[in-house]
């Protein structure tokens, strides 16, 4: 291939970002059930509408099994397409749901199977054309989706002035662009294509890699999948619970002095980059230490944190910069995971690969979203909520330590 070819690769990262910038709306759930719930537009309140949060995560993640199978056999570009028409149409048809059944719908299965659709197409796409740096690739390419709600917290809230109605139509033509320009960037290199000068590093156990090309039914028969399936569980729980619930924890108590709304918007909307930024930094890490460290090392911090946020409600400062860093070391799954499966399984099926991996966010995510509730009734607060989330971050890192890669 040409070197003209090799530098056009970097337009796929550029498309890959306008797609995932898109995506990650699905974390503004937090900015956007302030004005939709409680009598605004849907008279549940938000520890309910939470569900319709937690479907579209489940949805998700789960629409992922077919997407990554449907993109390595008709290509990236027209399965991101898919994914932006549902998205589009699911953002659209809430305009007019004014009951929780019909934005569970709308807003939860129809929007969160496009999410499904088009996440994993920029992904396995970037990867083919950087396996030289595929961490640091692969924290790009899904930094979008962490930094999207930085963007969408701010449009959400100028958008609501105008009626909820128009707002899910604008949301709705907004993402719908996103996807679609993104999608069209989206073309696989030539089958066996690798950059110039660059030699594919040898199996080890210290790395994680394994030097094997796996297809999916070989993965799956491996303790290998079900561990590091069960590690991302564990993890993403933590953060997908935090961007669910932070809000709701700092409004449960009128003592709490971070409970303000437009405090509470900064925060979604800074920690919302701090996500993004964490993709590119963990991805980057995966690359010079391996996977394996990167893992433990953020799921550490991660558990750290989780244990301690409940004592921050006093402190505006505290409570930023913890929720901040949880998310900073949440946004670092997104590009150790696809790296872990890749260094794992081999490359040339990650797509497929990686959508059987990822159905662990959709359990995640439905869990994470919706066990808030049920921990506040059982134990009358948010501290043993926490206090879980940090000891499973823990079974996570200690998964991880465990991990072998597999043999021929």
């Amino acid at each position: 291939m040409s070197q003209e070819k090799v530098k056009n690769r970097w337009i796929i990262v550029i498309g890959a970002i306008l797609v995932q910038l898109a995506l990650g709306s699905i974390y503004s759930w937090g900015t956007l059930t302030l004005f939709i719930s409680g009598g605004a537009f849907l008279k549940e309140p938000a520890e309910v509408t939470i569900y319709i949060f937690g479907v579209s995560l489940l949805s998700f993640g789960f629409t992922m099994i077919f997407a990554g199978k449907l993109q390595q056999n008709y290509g990236p570009k027209k399965i991101a397409i898919i994914g932006g028409i549902l998205i589009g149409i699911g953002a659209i048809a809430s305009a007019v749901m004014t009951t929780f059944i019909g934005m569970l719908i709308t807003y939860g299965i129809i929007f969160g199977m496009g999410i499904g659709f088009a996440y994993v197409c920029p992904i396995a796409c970037a990867a083919k054309w950087f396996p030289d740096k595929k961490g640091f690739i692969n924290g790009i390419a899904v930094a979008g989706f962490g930094a999207g709600a930085a963007l969408f917290n701010y449009l959400i809230k100028w958008f609501s002035v105008l009626t909820i109605p128009i707002m899910f139509l604008l949301l709705g033509l907004i993402y719908l662009a996103l996807v679609v320009g993104g999608a069209m960037t989206l073309t696989n290199p030539p089958e066996g294509w690798i950059p110039a000068g660059w030699t594919p590093p040898p199996p080890s156990e210290d790395t994680g890699i394994s030097g094997l090309e796996l297809n999916r039914k070989e993965m799956i028969k491996l303790p290998q999948f079900w561990m590091l399936w069960t590690a991302f569980i564990l993890t993403a729980i933590c953060g997908l619970m935090t961007i669910g619930a932070y809000s709701s924890f700092a409004k449960s108590d009128d003592t709490y002095l971070i409970n303000a709304t437009d405090f509470l918007i900064i925060v979604g909307s800074l920690a919302a980059l701090f996500n993004g930024l964490g993709r590119i930094f963990w991805g980057k890490m995966s690359d010079v230490i391996f996977y394996k460290k990167a893992m433990m090392i953020s799921f550490i911090i991660q558990a750290f944190l989780m244990i301690t946020l409940f004592f921050t409600s006093g402190n505006n400062v505290f409570f930023f910069i913890w929720v901040c860093i949880i998310y900073f070391c949440y946004g670092g799954n997104f590009a150790t995971f696809p790296t872990a499966t890749s260094d794992l399984f081999g490359s040339k099926n990650l797509g497929e690969n990686y959508g059987i991996v990822f159905t662990s966010y959709g359990i995640a995510g439905f869990l994470g979203a919706t066990m808030v509730l049920t921990f506040v009734m059982l134990f009358g607060g948010y501290m043993v909520l926490f206090i879980a989330m940090g000891v499973m971050s823990i079974f996570a890192a200690i998964i991880v330590f465990l991990i072998k890669p597999p043999k021929q």
